[in-house]
């Protein structure tokens, strides 16, 4: 990912844009950090092959008595700010299954300058599998975050993957300011591209999401991705299992690939990706999901 050069930016709601100096005078603080994991297939289950930790993010590994592995990722300094650079790694060899998701919400604190920067690398080999379920991100009013992923898989590996972003602190009536959120994917199946989407939104936020055509006001989006061999074929299982679906929410599936996407308020989002998640799954959530 590029570089980008700290500039000032605008204050919440009209206020007096902060300087360029005070911008500048922030930019010691700032953090380098991620992980670094790779799990390897050995003696009838998932171990830990080499981890790497820095930058204040741990990663922890709940006692499951199963055959895969479950890590729970803790950021130490209790959110992120804008020039942070952060980069997750994960590595799962042949047969070897993990499910990684994170110990609280990830907060993306208001921004005076860059943006903070998240890359996210997956790689699967052959017969593996990874369920990727972070709990929500969460974009104070002023956020700026550029976040990237980049996914390869074997074509018999299977990934799932649910991603919740909030807008706003909606439990404390925060009503998403000046800000900007970047967000890439691109997955690539046996080497060819099977998924990319690229989501731009900046300036005033809370304007942006009003627009029907973009969240018609709603403060919370959520996306689902499986891919595996038979995903086409649960894509009926899915819509089955939120018949009653709080959130608006659509399922589709083609090439061995099923995408699932909800919109609404994060209570509701929230509750639909579990159900939707735990049915591809056949496992349920991870339990820092429930505390």
């Amino acid at each position: 990912m590029q570089e980008r050069s700290p500039r000032a930016c605008d204050a919440l709601d009209g206020t007096a844009p902060e300087s360029g100096a005070t911008a500048r005078a922030l930019e010691p603080v700032r953090t380098v950090g991620g992980l670094k994991a790779r799990y390897i297939f050995s003696d009838g289950a998932t171990r830990i092959d080499t981890l790497a930790e820095y930058g204040g993010y741990r990663l922890r590994f709940p006692t499951t008595h199963a055959a895969h592995i479950e890590s729970s990722q803790i950021n130490t300094g209790g959110g992120v700010v804008g020039g942070d650079s952060l980069v997750f790694e994960l590595d799962v060899g042949a047969g070897a299954e993990a499910v990684h998701s994170t110990a609280t919400a990830e907060r993306i604190y208001r921004s005076i300058g860059p943006p903070a920067l998240v890359d996210v690398a997956l790689k699967l080999d052959t017969s593996s599998r990874l369920d990727w379920l972070p709990q929500e991100t969460v974009l104070y009013s002023g956020a700026r975050l550029s976040r990237r992923f980049e996914i390869d898989l074997a074509a018999d590996a299977r990934l799932l993957m649910a991603e919740m972003v909030v807008f706003g602190r909606v439990a404390h009536g925060e009503v998403p300011g000046i800000g900007a959120f970047r967000d890439d994917w691109r997955i690539r199946r046996g080497g060819r591209l099977v998924f990319a989407e690229s989501v731009r939104l900046e300036g005033h936020l809370a304007n942006a999401l009003a627009r029907p055509a973009v969240a018609a006001g709603a403060r919370s989006t959520g996306l689902v991705v499986a891919v595996s061999p038979d995903a086409e074929d649960r894509r009926d299982v899915v819509r089955a299992a939120v018949p009653d679906a709080r959130s608006d929410c659509g399922v589709s599936a083609w090439h061995g690939m099923l995408v699932a996407r909800f919109l609404g308020t994060p209570e509701n989002v929230r509750r639909d990706i579990i159900r939707a998640t735990e049915v591809l799954s056949g496992r349920a959530m991870p339990r820092v999901w429930m505390t």
